[in-house]
């Protein structure tokens, strides 16, 4: 009994804690709005059970008690150094389930993680928001040093818990925008995920990136990204391939002529019929059927790997009036989401972009005439996709061209498409944002 006292009441504790149009009059209208983008009481004395965590201030969770007998089973040991929980009760380092040992540090027994203001399910992902303290361990031998948390809007775990099996986060690698592995969540693939997403930028998914790795990057958007033409109209994802290594290969999918939805499903598969739904949206005939681009995209043998790379940027058609190519507000986001997970479903990596602006001038200034970027930004917000603001580029590098009020006959084709002049530098703007952005298909840039 005496060492039971003492196991509780001891001086010191471990805490555990693009798409295109066919004529030049096709663009989509300015957008119009859009969508933009714990603590508890004390259990004085409370431990902790096998594989359970405490949130700061919180209380312990169920079966807080030591095991049968009140003392350490066997193997069990408890080391010097664990901090108090904020308003908490000390004691001797907490109890053990069997076997289990305590690391100076705090590191929690059969797989739990630690959160700040939040429980830890099973595997030992952290809730949404939370943080891993420091010195606190992930499930299955992966560590997080000092500085790697895992914050802002993210998911529940899609898979095997964050960090996954010996992953580790190095000092200061933080896995923004997410918590653990999932869709929208972040930190690893959704079998358990690589431990050190934080180390390649803001965006983990893609997990360690390895430029001499073979990958595809596939295009996906309408006529002002999609292949040359005879005629000298020229998309501007034709000219992307110039910026990567030989170890990354450009797959164009894009299509004239689509919005985002008779690209997904198919031009044919989407009735030309007035919608009579609230949001005034084209029905799709045949949900079972896909556009030839995607069922390419899909193919099991010659379709999207892990590691590939998939650009996706709508808006222009999908603002006509009439079906088949008008698109709410509410679908372009809806049709987004689909696209970021049939993407991820083959463990390629979604980013998003906004459309190239047109010639629209006001006096000498290129002013932006597109719309979809706030529905663009919020999905990629949603989604945990990186979004490149093309739109916003665009007009950027049109003005630094001095390109209004006369335009340009070696930049333009026609005020809304390009010649290869005018595709190249646009390229070479979404080239230089993967790399100001952080994106990690940057890795595979020249």
């Amino acid at each position: 009994m005496e060492n039971l006292r003492r196991l509780f009441l001891g001086p010191t504790a471990v805490v555990l804690l693009g798409l295109g149009c066919t004529s030049t009059n096709e663009a989509a209208p300015a957008p119009q709005g859009g969508s933009s983008q714990g603590s508890g009481g004390n259990n004085a004395g409370g431990s902790v059970a096998s594989g359970g965590s405490v949130s700061t201030g919180g209380s312990a969770t169920t079966g807080g008690s030591a095991t049968s007998g009140g003392s350490v089973s066997t193997g069990g040991t408890v080391s010097t150094g664990g901090s108090v929980p904020k308003g908490g009760t000390a004691s001797t380092g907490g109890s053990l389930a069997s076997g289990g040992s305590l690391s100076s540090g705090g590191a929690p027994p059969s797989g739990g993680s630690l959160s700040t203001g939040g429980s830890v399910s099973t595997g030992g992902s952290v809730p949404k928001g939370g943080s891993v303290s420091t010195g606190g361990s992930v499930p299955t031998g992966g560590t997080v040093s000092t500085g790697g948390s895992a914050g802002g809007a993210g998911g529940g775990s899609g898979g095997a818990g964050a960090g996954g099996t010996a992953g580790t986060v190095s000092t200061g690698g933080a896995t923004a925008r997410g918590g653990s592995s999932g869709r929208g969540g972040a930190g690893g693939s959704a079998s358990g995920g690589s431990g050190s997403g934080g180390t390649t930028g803001p965006f983990p998914d893609a997990g360690t990136v390895d430029p001499n790795k073979k990958i595809t990057v596939w295009m996906v958007g309408d006529s002002t990204m999609q292949n040359c033409a005879g005629s000298g109209q020229c998309g501007w994802a034709a000219e992307f391939q110039q910026y990567f290594n030989a170890n990354a290969t450009i797959s164009n999918q894009a299509r004239g002529g689509r919005s985002i939805q008779t690209w997904i499903w198919g031009d044919p598969n989407v009735s030309k019929t007035a919608a009579t739904d609230a949001n005034g949206d084209c029905q799709v005939i045949d949900k079972t059927t896909y556009s030839d681009n995607l069922t390419t995209m899909l193919d099991p043998t010659n379709g999207m790997k892990p590691g590939d790379w998939v650009y996706v940027a709508f808006g222009i058609n999908d603002g006509t009036a009439t079906c088949n190519r008008h698109v709410s507000k509410t679908l372009f986001q809806s049709d987004l989401d689909f696209m970021a997970t049939t993407i991820r479903s083959k463990g390629a990596n979604p980013i998003f972009g906004t459309s190239t602006s047109g010639q629209s001038c006001s006096g000498s200034t290129n002013v932006a005439n597109r719309g979809f970027g706030p529905e663009t930004k919020a999905a990629g917000a949603a989604d945990n996709v990186p979004v490149i603001d093309l739109t916003t580029l665009s007009v950027a590098l049109y003005n630094s061209l001095k390109l209004c009020p006369n335009g340009s006959t070696t930049f333009w084709f026609d005020g809304t498409h390009f010649k290869t002049e005018g595709a190249t530098q646009v390229a070479g703007v979404v080239a230089q944002a993967l790399k100001d952005q952080g994106i990690g298909l940057a890795a595979y840039l020249k």
